[in-house]
């Protein structure tokens, strides 16, 4: 493998939490998966939720659990559905 250069990208929490989830959705860890997107835009799958649209989710799973569930337990059901509707598990 060639070596490579450190690029760095300032991300909110939430950006970030949605980014881990659309990469584990497709496999990949989260580097590998911005450099999929970047070099190959035409081997998309189908449109993901935006982060925003991801971040929306948890947070009504959120209020739907009326406190019984905390932040990482939510993003972990918002993914695991996403997941499974879009077909990837």
């Amino acid at each position: 493998m060639a070596s490579r250069i450190r690029i760095e990208l300032q991300l909110t929490p939430q950006e970030r939490t949605a980014l881990d989830a659309q990469a584990q959705l497709h496999g990949l860890n989260r580097s590998d998966y911005m450099r999929q997107r970047l070099f190959n835009p035409g081997q998309d799958t189908p449109a993901l939720p935006s982060i925003q649209t991801y971040s929306s989710a948890v947070t009504a799973a959120l209020k739907a659990s009326n406190g019984a569930v905390n932040r990482p337990v939510a993003e972990a059901i918002t993914a695991a559905i996403i997941t499974k509707l879009y077909g990837f598990s």
